[in-house]
């Protein structure tokens, strides 16, 4: 067996991440003097209450460079209790830098996937650790594909766990889909940002690839993953880089995703947009694809434009809304008829007694009222004789 030696644990404290090489170099003190114990002792550290292995020590605290000294050192990838890769799987024991890496370290050193753990208050298995774990991002999705591929169980008797499981294993299935459609090195590029799922959207993104863009959009509906990204900005960038050029079936696929993710391809204030850009390219193809959407010809910038890139192609016209009738002026003859008719049958229903109250006060306004009504009628009477009769 492999021991300890000086020179050994000043190397592996130099793999630490800077900020904690002080505390590591403090707790490794203990191991730095003779009798030097082997690679799979144990070390009280760091207020822990209870030992940890060397091993796992690495894994808590340091780097993936940490993990590959130790075992190609000789340390015992499967000794301990928890076991490494358990250990690794628990978020709360393992940060998430570098966690990938450390993960296919230990399987590349022959570390088992498939026990089961008998220790109290330890998930039983490492794929259930993962699944019960509050890691988060395309780490997940990683550590669960290389842990089944390794032979990781997935069985338990706990109903918790039995939904958990489950759930962590609709992801893997549901992220292999879009995986699927990416080249292996975008695969990798997903790792970037292992906490979080901004690695593969970008990569979906960059592929412009109809099949992984519709397939993430499918399980961030029904997985309810954080899979967001700005369709308007990835849309408004798309319709420059296309510019004038022909928009193959693949391209014209990937952009009516995006108007189905909600991009805003038009804008009721004008300005720029997508709908302007294509507009302004002349790329008809483009135009078409939005007018389908449901894009507005009056509100483009130049509504005439569209119909003519419509007409030059022997595309269906988008018909021009009809104008709207003009609104006569006013008829002041008309309404001072309808006054005067009004006021005189008003008038005429007055009762007896009212009109037996007017006096000879009255006099000389109904004598001037009558001479205006009698000028009034002389002057309607040729207009009534050309009207047809009723």
């Amino acid at each position: 067996m492999t021991r300890v030696t000086p020179q050994m644990m000043v190397d592996l404290t130099k793999t630490f991440p800077q900020e904690e090489r002080e505390l590591t170099a403090r707790d490794l003190t203990v191991l730095m003097r003779p009798p030097y114990p082997n690679l799979n002792c144990k070390l009280q550290c760091r207020n822990l209450p209870a030992p940890i292995g060397l091993l796992e020590y690495a894994l808590r605290f340091g780097t993936p460079a940490s993990v590959q000294l130790l075992l190609e050192a000789g340390v015992d990838v499967n000794l301990g209790t928890p076991r490494p890769l358990t250990v690794l799987t628990m978020a709360q024991a393992c940060p998430d830098a570098g966690r990938i890496e450390k993960l296919d370290a230990l399987l590349h050193a022959a570390a088992r996937a498939d026990y089961i753990e008998t220790t109290e208050h330890v998930p039983p298995t490492p794929l259930i650790g993962l699944a019960r774990s509050k890691a988060s991002g395309i780490q997940r999705y990683w550590i669960a594909r290389a842990l089944r591929a390794a032979g990781g169980s997935a069985h338990t008797n706990n109903d918790y766990e039995l939904r958990v499981v489950a759930r962590l294993l609709a992801e893997l299935r549901a992220i292999d889909g879009i995986m699927q459609c990416l080249p292996p090195a975008e695969q990798e590029a997903t790792k970037a940002t292992p906490s979080n799922w901004n690695g593969l959207v970008a990569a979906v993104l960059r592929s412009e690839d109809p099949a992984a863009l519709g397939q993430l959009l499918m399980v961030k509906k029904e997985l309810r993953l954080p899979l967001d990204f700005d369709a308007t900005a990835m849309l408004l960038e798309l319709s420059a880089r296309i510019a004038d050029h022909p928009v193959p079936p693949p391209q014209a696929a990937f952009v009516r995703l995006l108007l189905e993710a909600e991009a805003e391809m038009q804008r009721p204030e004008g300005g720029d947009s997508p709908f302007e850009r294509a507009l302004g390219f002349e790329n008809h193809e483009l135009v078409e694809i939005f007018l389908e959407a449901g894009a507005k010809p009056d509100l483009a910038s130049a509504p005439d434009m569209v119909a003519e890139l419509m007409r030059r192609q022997g595309l269906p016209q988008i018909p021009k809304a009809p104008a709207a009738k003009p609104v006569p002026p006013p008829h002041k003859a008309l309404t001072s008829l309808d006054q005067l008719c009004s006021g005189i049958d008003g008038l005429e229903a007055c009762p007896e007694s009212d009109l037996d109250r007017l006096t000879t006060d009255h006099t000389a306004a109904m004598e001037s009222l009558a001479k205006r009504l009698h000028a009034i009628a002389n002057r309607l009477a040729p207009i009534v004789h050309t009207l047809p009769r009723r």
